[in-house]
């Protein structure tokens, strides 16, 4: 903390691309209300994209989600292109006179002791103004890719700490030439209230789900975008066959939620279709399986509430290390054509299989659900470390 007395200032730099850079910013700011130290810590929000930030860049950024819903998306050739030292350096370069002003102001007017950077984009734009502007501020990287990162998460090594959500995405960070002291494997930071349910079929009931019924949940990401509404076509008679009660969340792509409430029917009596919503951790309580793409956000979260995935799909990049990282743990299975989905679903859930109790207790065993808790205490003990240095020097400068 500041030797004067007065609050530490955090500043939390993200931007809306996909679901979850705002979630673990938010996550971890939570943590840091749930400390003693919080009293005397100011923390600050900034959507660094939507900011004052001039085109093409702000649009390019804001495409993310659109690009996401069509198929075939032209996001994974964007990031492998993009995806190298050189050439992440290069585009770095050429964004500057575009964010720069933006983030004058933003730094000026926090002037923050720590900035904590939750978006890939946002790094080497963060340290190169840190530094012109001759301010007094620790950088931090909290990196939400699971395995697979991309070079502008760890440009120029350009954060004075990383927290970063695994093993294998620590060991990259260092093959990368970042220093292992400044790598620190917290987990990936989720929401509160991410537990397994006490009873099952409590669970169930409190959403009006039968309770002697198995629940399948489906997800599609924070956009709802992929080939989600064809691979529910195609394995509805699966469900119809197995019993499930299916739940649906499209998150916010509000086409795909009309289309599959008018195609309920097809999954059979249970069926539930709904878009964005803040219960997502009682939705997972109340499910025996988690049908859904290989976000590392909903990964996180299913394993905290022990509940075993069936991974259909992926980002190609940024996605496609979570693949190895759920089945490596035991923690679910990866079906990534409509025929493997329905074997899946079918040997699962099959009379007497003990599958799933295995792929729970082993999703319990991987998860971090104290990642974003863990993180906050190493900002406060940074703001600690910090206030420590500068003590001294004020007494023999007095």
């Amino acid at each position: 903390m500041p030797p004067d007395g007065s609050a530490a200032r955090i500043l939390f730099l993200y931007s809306d691309t996909g679901g979850g850079h705002r979630a673990a910013a938010q996550a971890i700011d939570r943590a840091l209300r749930m400390l003693p130290e919080a009293s005397a810590i100011e923390t600050h929000h900034v959507d660094a994209f939507a900011a004052g930030i001039v085109s093409p860049l702000r649009e390019g950024v804001a495409s993310y989600g659109s690009m996401l819903k069509v198929q075939p998306s032209p996001y994974p050739a964007i990031y492998h292109l993009t995806n190298g030292r050189t050439r992440f350096r290069v585009i770095s370069e050429l964004g500057m006179p575009f964010i720069r002003r933006s983030f004058r102001r933003m730094l000026a007017a926090t002037r923050p002791d720590v900035v904590v950077s939750v978006h890939p984009l946002l790094n080497s734009f963060a340290r190169r103004l840190v530094q012109a502007m001759r301010l007094d501020s620790t950088l931090v990287t909290v990196i939400t890719d699971l395995v697979t990162i991309h070079h502008s998460w760890t440009s120029d090594a350009a954060a004075d700490e990383y927290a970063v959500p695994s093993a294998e995405a620590r060991a990259l960070c260092i093959e990368r030439g970042i220093p292992p002291r400044r790598v620190h494997d917290f987990g990936l930071p989720i929401r509160d209230g991410f537990s397994p349910p006490r009873d099952a079929s409590e669970a169930k009931a409190a959403l009006g789900f039968d309770p002697h019924r198995p629940v399948l949940l489906v997800m599609g990401g924070g956009e709802g975008g992929g080939r989600l509404k064809r691979l529910i076509a195609d394995v509805a008679p699966t469900i119809r066959m197995l019993g499930l009660c299916v739940a649906v969340i499209t998150g916010r792509n509000d086409v795909l939620r009309r289309r599959l409430t008018r195609a309920a029917a097809e999954l059979g009596d249970g069926t539930r279709v709904v878009g964005f919503v803040d219960n997502v951790a009682d939705y997972m309580r109340a499910a025996d399986l988690l049908l859904t793409k290989a976000g590392p956000g909903a990964i996180a979260e299913a394993a905290a509430v022990g509940l075993p995935v069936l991974l259909y799909e992926y980002i190609s990049g940024q996605e496609r290390g979570n693949l190895d990282y759920v089945t490596s743990r035991g923690a679910g299975v990866v079906a990534l054509d409509s025929a493997a989905v329905i074997a899946a679903l079918e040997r699962l859930f099959a009379p007497g299989s003990a599958e799933l109790t295995g792929m729970r207790q082993k999703a319990l065993r991987s998860a971090r659900p104290h990642a974003a808790h863990d993180i906050a205490r190493f900002l406060v003990e940074l703001l600690e470390r910090r206030s420590a240095l500068k003590t001294p020097a004020r007494r023999a400068n007095p």
